[in-house]
């Protein structure tokens, strides 16, 4: 279990419980509710009535016209794909210590479950406001105690126990880039490259540190109170010096050399680089032609939406110039006309009145054909792989699937079959079927897991599924001996041929 509040992305200070719990209830259109609780909001407690408490928590925090910044916190508590589903009663413990440990017990929130991905996850949209001082309250040093909270819940629930344990220093730029792009960042490769290359024992001052940076053409400078290390050749790529380690923070640095002195202009740099910063894909380095044909997918994207830019302004171009000829010649006609000025200023009247009409439906035209572009993008990294393994692909499918753990039914037809464009897809262009009695199965081409517990109704689910999907074809059974045993029996019972067990 991972408890931790997520910080608004669009920088805004309002209130966003009207765009928030939207979004928990329905996501992009599409029903994502599993799981409703309403907190210390009497009367409120059905999803019906979200949106009447939603009103009732704003009204509440307008009520504080002194705090200026953000009223609302959002928590997101995530559990392992592999633990069980919990009940409403476990749930609603769970939220309730989950907001007291913040310190916001008293306060309102609404909470929602989802489950459509791998891993079930919870979204708390707590109001900051107390109902009663209407004081705001901002959560102090509230990570450790969601740390020591969620590991106290795995061990009174049973549930699976996540490593929290801080990893690598790592901005949340270059975070998202690699998961968007899967490229290895310009910070991550400094890591990887430079920190342990460049040892701080042989190096007795800044020029010769920054003779040692020109080698991975990248420059050492000044970047606001710190250092930052910056490519020669392209400088919108940089990353924090304290990035590489605590040991390359300025005041560490400072500390060794002494007063900091710049290096080398970046001409000077590029030219005297050896092993400078190049894009590459990041896992293993498996040729198996996916990152090739997604990198071309990206520069058929690139060109298709050149093309569409410049089609779409010769266009535009065109409309606006005919526009301008038509009310042109109107002009000229009208000031041809044999008809006292008088009359000539009416009708010029006239004309300007409609050619202002023109503009406005003319303006609206061209905001309907941008809007109209059609977007060839294949997306993230992430969401190719995921998009090439829902049509069955060998490749894209051995990249993402991990090692299962629980029992699971496999398909000895090694053919792989499109999933249906109606069932929901993860990430990771996996199935979730979140089914009765809390039962979770997750199913790849050829293989369906059970999630969670072994209970004797989620494998009742698992042997229904799995008949569903391969019908009475030769299966294999999967998982520890005990478990297949039960398995065995009731695949017997449902008229399924077991071909080969495998114990795990």
């Amino acid at each position: 279990m991972i408890i931790t509040p997520k910080q608004p992305r669009d920088g805004r200070t309002t209130s966003r419980l009207g765009r928030l719990v939207p979004y928990m209830l329905r996501g992009k259109g599409e029903e994502r509710c599993t799981w409703y609780l309403a907190g210390n909001l009497e009367g409120l407690d059905r999803e019906e009535d979200a949106e009447l408490a939603v009103e009732v928590m704003e009204v509440l925090q307008r009520g504080n016209v002194r705090a200026k910044g953000n009223k609302t916190y959002h928590l997101v508590i995530s559990f392992h794909p592999e633990d069980r589903r919990l009940t409403p009663a476990e749930l609603e413990d769970v939220v309730r210590r989950a907001v007291s440990a913040a310190g916001l017990g008293e306060h309102q929130y609404v909470a929602v479950r989802h489950s459509e991905q791998e891993h079930e996850h919870l979204h708390v949209a707590i109001n900051t406001v107390h109902p009663e001082t209407l004081k705001i309250h901002h959560p102090y040093k509230a990570i450790p105690a969601f740390q020591a909270l969620a590991s106290t819940l795995e061990q009174e629930l049973g549930l699976h126990r996540v490593d929290r344990s801080r990893g690598r220093s790592q901005s949340h730029r270059a975070r998202d880039f690699e998961a968007h792009r899967s490229i290895e960042s310009f910070s991550g490769w400094a890591r990887r490259t430079i920190r342990d290359a460049v040892g701080h024992d042989r190096i007795a001052s800044w020029p010769a540190l920054h003779d040692e940076l020109a080698r991975f053409g990248v420059r050492l400078v000044r970047r606001g109170n710190g250092l930052a290390l910056v490519d020669a050749t392209r400088p919108n790529l940089a990353c924090k010096a304290s990035a590489l380690g605590r040991g390359w923070s300025k005041q560490r640095l400072c500390e060794r050399y002494g007063e900091f002195v710049s290096g080398p202009e970046a001409a000077e740099v590029a030219r005297a680089q050896v092993q400078p910063y190049e894009e590459r894909p990041l896992g293993r380095a498996l040729d198996d032609g996916l990152w090739r044909e997604y990198r071309e997918a990206l520069d058929a994207a690139r060109r298709h939406r050149r093309e569409l830019r410049e089609a779409m302004a010769s266009r535009i171009h065109a409309a606006r110039a005919a526009h301008a000829e038509r009310f042109k010649l109107r002009h000229h006609a009208i000031a041809a006309m044999p008809i006292p000025p008088r009359e000539k200023r009416s009708l010029y009247k006239t004309l300007a009145f409609e050619r202002k009409l023109a503009e406005r439906r003319l303006k609206a035209t061209i905001e309907h054909w941008r809007t109209m572009r059609v977007d060839t993008h294949p997306g993230s990294w992430k969401q190719f792989l995921a998009e090439r393994a829902t049509r069955g692909d060998h490749r894209a499918l051995r990249r993402l699937r991990q090692q299962f753990r629980g029992p699971a039914i496999k398909s000895r037809d090694t053919r792989l079959r499109a999933l249906s464009s109606n069932d929901r897809r993860t990430s990771r262009g996996t199935l979730v079927h979140n089914l009765g009695g809390g039962a979770r199965l997750r199913e790849s081409a050829g293989l369906i897991e059970l999630l969670g517990d072994p209970s004797e109704v989620a494998l009742e689910q698992l042997v229904k599924v799995a008949k569903q999907r391969f019908g009475t074809r030769s299966i294999a059974l999967l998982g520890p001996r005990k478990t297949r045993e039960r398995l065995a029996k009731m695949v017997a019972e449902q008229g399924l041929e077991i071909g080969q067990e495998r114990e795990r």
